[in-house]
């Protein structure tokens, strides 16, 4: 039986004054478990109706109405977070494509692609072969940047990635550069490293078309400064693309 001596004994000691119920609640009586709240897992309807979006307002024609595509995205989170859409520009004849990418501060705040210590580290790459960014055609991997940089997610890359299909499925660029891991993994298909990729070229084929196209990875900006052994590495990729280039009867500057 219950001891309320000793109880009220202990809660003397122990210094209680006052009572926050007027019902006694005997402690020391096992806890019976809560049950826990089913959680039911279901897909994003919002997810699969941004992709059915993009892929059904990507009938453009050409890059015009592709970037007014991409800035009427306004349902996209991502878009309405960045500062600007960042759009493709560039060299409308060129024969080279640069993917950057996804953008960083310095293009979200100027609304360019390759823009700040990226675009000169780049030119400075490309001017070594007689090459600049203003001689090509050049797209992020996607239009936004995520919020405070984070890494973009699964089902953002996911919903944006028809536009870059799109691009290059309009220009049909007969040689592609990509800058950095990601735009080389998704290009490719692939999840090696770009010491694996890099070197050569690749074999892309876009999804629901017969299109297929050349791509070079390269390394972004970044990791060339940080490392002698990446420069001497990219400089052999750079001698390598100036090679292909002049076999295919490209005229420098373009």
């Amino acid at each position: 039986m219950f001891d309320h001596l000793s109880l009220l004994t202990l809660y003397s000691e122990w210094g209680v004054d006052e009572t926050l119920t007027s019902l006694c609640t005997n402690h020391l009586d096992d806890r019976k478990s809560t049950p826990s709240i089913p959680v039911i897992k279901t897909s994003s309807p919002h997810h699969h109706s941004l992709v059915k979006h993009t892929n059904q307002s990507l009938q453009a024609k050409n890059i015009d109405e592709l970037c007014k595509a991409i800035v009427s995205f306004k349902e996209f989170p991502l878009h309405n977070t960045a500062m600007h859409s960042i759009l493709p520009k560039g060299n409308p004849n060129s024969p080279i494509f640069v993917i950057g990418e996804v953008p960083d501060a310095d293009e979200d705040r100027s609304g360019q692609v390759f823009f700040g210590q990226s675009e000169f580290w780049l030119n400075q790459m490309l001017n070594s072969i007689h090459l600049s960014l203003e001689d090509c055609f050049r797209m992020p991997i996607i239009p936004w940047r995520p919020p405070g940089g984070r890494q973009l997610s699964n089902n953002e890359l996911t919903v944006c990635l028809p536009f870059l299909y799109k691009a290059l499925e309009i220009y049909k660029p007969q040689f592609i550069f990509s800058v950095g891991i990601l735009p080389a993994r998704v290009l490719t298909q692939t999840s090696a490293p770009i010491s694996q990729l890099q070197g050569k070229w690749h074999t892309i084929h876009l999804p629901q078309t017969h299109i297929t196209l050349q791509l070079f990875p390269l390394r972004h900006p970044s990791q060339i400064q940080a490392s002698a052994k990446i420069r001497q590495e990219t400089w052999h990729d750079l001698l390598h693309i100036r090679k292909t280039l002049e076999e295919a009867g490209i005229n420098f500057p373009i």
